[in-house]
């Protein structure tokens, strides 16, 4: 796994005296799970197992994360980072989809494991969401209204779309794809791209 993707970078930390102990042993039941998760699936994962593998009480891995959906959240949240860094430096809306591609396509070689992926996707789809988790609050997601906001001052993005509705449905369409087709980065690249076309204005 990369080692940024290790890095303690959750949405649900928050600062303390005692951080530093707490977000060593968050790390440790994160990787426990996703360990437990690619040996025996998500449905099948035993969170008694995940705490034992990370050396701490069953009690504590709820402290943590108050549910297994939770985990999958945090695995998107990190990956979520990595692709809004992708794109910090793209000049207009063309360019930053295209990256988007790319950090998708790399996303899903990190997780190495497409089931694994699937339900992290998919976790967002559910509904009721869990607790704590809000899909509005995804970093990418965030990035993509800011991005679809300047493009239509530009006249980049396709003529009669509201921004932030445009990055919603862009995004929802993606996870679509993702969850449901099967594809090589190859594949990936050629339907993500025809999808995204359909936000981006025709050159004049």
């Amino acid at each position: 796994m990369s080692a940024w993707l290790s890095e303690p970078r959750s949405p649900f930390v928050r600062p303390g005296p005692r951080e530093q102990q707490r977000a060593a042993t968050r790390e440790r039941l994160f990787e426990a799970a996703l360990a437990e998760f690619r040996r025996c699936g998500f449905e099948r994962a035993s969170v008694a197992e995940i705490a034992r593998a990370a050396g701490v009480s069953r009690p504590s891995f709820y402290a943590h994360f108050p549910t297994l959906d939770h985990v999958l959240f945090e695995l998107t949240w990190r990956l979520s980072l990595e692709i809004v860094r992708r794109l910090a430096t793209a000049a207009d809306l063309r360019e930053t989809l295209d990256r988007l591609v790319e950090g998708l396509i790399a996303a899903e070689q990190t997780v190495d494991d497409p089931a694994l992926f699937r339900e992290m996707i998919s976790v967002f789809a559910r509904r009721p969401a869990a607790p704590g988790i809000d899909g509005d609050e995804i970093p990418v997601l965030t990035e993509l209204m800011r991005r679809f906001e300047r493009a239509r001052a530009a006249g980049e993005l396709r003529a009669g779309m509201a921004p932030r509705q445009a990055a919603r449905l862009c995004l929802s369409g993606v996870f679509g794809h993702l969850l449901g087709v099967d594809a090589s980065p190859d594949e990936r690249r050629t339907d993500l791209r025809a999808l995204f076309s359909l936000y981006v204005a025709d050159p004049a």
